[in-house]
């Protein structure tokens, strides 16, 4: 048997997700690295408040990423700063496979706005090479408030040009 890339699918978010969700944000080394997730990762009330709001909203779409059939992680397109984004979370389990650079050309093939925008913490390589790979250039700079630091931390902003995503 050979292995190939995994190449992730997406599919509405459901109630089981959460668990996983929940786990992989409370993994110490993902939220460290994500920067501006939750300054508690490991606050259950607070996660289950705020993905009852992200279902709630109806200009959000966020779709659960699978790998294998396991709950990777998630994506998200929505408004932000009054432009269109998108944000991904791909659990610790799944990182350096692949499954967040494919899963972001997936998804961004089923957006057809652009621009289309994505902010990410300087020095998060990882998400700059996710990003990149899928034609995101960088057109800006700003700060956002990390509440994980508890403080003020440099963010690039990314676009995406064209109406072709696979242009990019």
């Amino acid at each position: 048997m050979t292995s190939g890339p995994i190449v992730p699918t997406l599919r509405p978010v459901v109630d089981t997700d959460l668990a996983v969700f929940f786990t992989q944000q409370a993994d110490p080394v993902a939220a460290d690295m994500a920067v501006f997730g939750p300054a508690w990762p490991d606050d259950e009330a607070v996660f289950r408040d705020k993905w009852a709001r992200i279902r709630a909203n109806p200009d959000l779409l966020t779709l659960t990423i699978l790998a294998d059939g396991e709950v990777a992680g998630y994506i998200a397109h929505f408004p932000q700063e009054g432009v269109p984004s998108i944000s991904y979370w791909l659990g610790r389990a799944f990182w350096r496979r692949g499954i967040a650079s494919a899963a972001v050309a997936r998804f961004i093939a089923g957006i057809p706005t652009r621009p289309l925008y994505a902010r990410v913490a300087v020095g998060n390589a990882a998400s700059v090479r996710v990003l990149t790979r899928n034609g995101f250039h960088v057109v800006g700079r700003d700060q956002a408030h990390a509440p994980r630091l508890g403080r003020m931390v440099a963010e690039e902003i990314y676009r995406l040009d064209g109406t072709d995503p696979s242009a990019g």
